[in-house]
């Protein structure tokens, strides 16, 4: 592992560090399993470390000492050739990524599949590979019907996202992938909340149209039932009004009404089967778990990106390449080391100026260097102060997620009226401005609307109102 460490100083191919990344994986999973371990020995809840003790620190300490130092000897003397062989090595782990060829130890992604049932299904439009990568990920433009009707489509978002989540945790072994699936799906309950999903606003707890002329019953507390027959003197209204407030069916006998609530004693509504429950229930559970799945598929495309963008790049390059020259660039990739010297392989590349590797593991050239102005600084206050070098990167980096993470600790949506503001004054003030803005825009009943008297004047609300008080209209 130590080895592992030292070796990121030294120039090393995309496949050594992804497979470095891996055993440095596996050596701190060892290092957790081993821990563990101790820690179950230290707690000695079978009690032998305890009897152990206790019988070393005993009244009869050296006879217990003796019988055992003559039980070692008889049994050396039994068997005179056994010997004590202590392995002090680190077992070195197996790591089976499991990549594809497509996938080239995580370089790019391989969604060949996921296009094949893409364009199958009737609720996405006809593309091309190269455009399903750009827009895969846009599933709130579909409509919400189609989505909550087809199987098909939920078991593709499903499968979908298994395999970001899977792929991520194969480029980025050691990141805790988990934890960003918790955070994602935190984020998601808050936004879900507040009908802020992208594509499910008007279809989030839609209001029941309630009856004007409807009793209302307060709220059944089952825990003081113990049978369902004890329910019965409650009426059927008063169960039908209780069963319409839980989410399960409404109709049937007072038997059934009664049998059906006390389903719900010591359970939450996702317990109970989906026959029991009503139909607008079941739409809006199944439309929660799609619209999280598109969510998290938003979420991981974004951490994904790079990988992403760089298949699309691939694609467009191998369209203009033969089978030949792909094999041998792929042979190149797997097997040379990108930034290798020519007269010493441990020798680091004489970068003084600290210039970007290009594409060939080599410093770019100072003229390309000051072209795109990668010697030029961007701080972006937002970010937490985070530099970025370059006009490009400094665009780019406001539809990433550092800066939208620090736009929504603000409190303000990242929408493209924030685009190249920097500081955390300038954008609050800025969202003040919009905010007065808007309000500046809306409508003003007293002053924009119009009334006319019978002689054919035109007043607003306001001046109509105060010259019909007074008599003159």
């Amino acid at each position: 592992m130590i080895d592992d460490i030292l070796a990121e100083k030294k120039a090393a191919s995309h496949k050594e560090m992804i497979l470095r990344d891996h055993r440095m994986k596996a050596y701190t999973d060892q290092i957790t399993d081993s821990q563990k371990k101790l820690l179950e020995m230290y707690e000695d809840k079978s009690g032998s470390r305890t009897k152990e003790l206790t019988t070393i620190a005993g009244p009869n300490v050296f006879s217990e000492f003796y019988s055992r130092l003559k039980a070692t000897r008889d049994y050396h003397r039994k068997f005179p050739n056994a010997s004590l062989k202590l392995d002090d090595s680190i077992p070195v782990p197996k790591i089976n990524p499991n990549f594809t060829g497509e996938e080239n130890y995580c370089k790019y992604v391989d969604m060949h599949d996921f296009y094949k049932r893409y364009t199958n299904m009737r609720v996405f439009d006809k593309c091309n590979y190269f455009s399903f990568l750009g827009k895969f990920h846009k599933l709130h433009l579909v409509k919400k019907d189609k989505k909550i009707g087809s199987r098909e489509y939920q078991k593709y978002v499903q499968d979908l996202f298994t395999y970001m989540f899977e792929f991520f945790q194969k480029r980025h072994p050691l990141a805790d992938a988990k934890d960003f699936q918790r955070q994602i799906e935190e984020d998601f309950e808050q936004k879900w909340a507040t009908k802020e999903i992208e594509g499910w606003g008007d279809e989030q707890d839609a209001p029941a149209e309630d009856d004007e002329d409807a009793i209302e019953y307060a709220p059944i507390d089952l825990s003081k039932y113990d049978t369902w027959e004890a329910l019965e003197p409650l009426g059927m209204e008063c169960l039908k009004a209780e069963l319409k407030r839980v989410g399960l069916k409404t109709g049937g006998r007072l038997q059934e009404r009664c049998k059906r609530l006390f389903l719900l004693k010591g359970k939450t509504i996702d317990e109970v089967p989906n026959k029991y429950r009503a139909k607008k229930h079941v739409k809006t559970v199944v439309a929660k778990n799609i619209a999280k799945l598109e969510y998290n598929i938003k979420m991981f495309y974004e951490l994904l990106r790079p990988q992403i963008e760089a298949t699309r790049e691939y694609i467009e390059k191998k369209l203009t390449k033969t089978y030949e020259e792909i094999q041998a660039e792929r042979e190149q990739d797997s097997d040379e080391e990108v930034s290798e010297s020519d007269d010493d392989n441990d020798k680091q590349l004489y970068n003084p100026l600290k210039l970007p590797l290009g594409w060939d593991g080599k410093p770019i050239p100072y003229w390309l260097y000051k072209l795109h102005g990668l010697n030029i600084e961007y701080k972006c206050e937002i970010c937490g102060n985070y530099s970025y070098w370059g006009p490009r990167a400094f665009t780019r980096h406001f539809n990433e997620w550092r800066h939208s993470y620090g736009m929504k600790c603000l409190g303000i949506t990242n929408t493209k009226d924030f685009e190249n503001i920097t500081l955390i004054e300038d954008a609050i003030t800025l969202n003040r401005k919009l905010k007065k803005m808007k309000q500046d825009r809306a409508w003003k009943p007293e002053e924009e609307e119009e009334f006319e008297d019978k002689e054919g004047h035109v007043y607003n609300k306001k001046t109509y109102d105060d010259l019909k008080r007074q008599g003159l209209v």
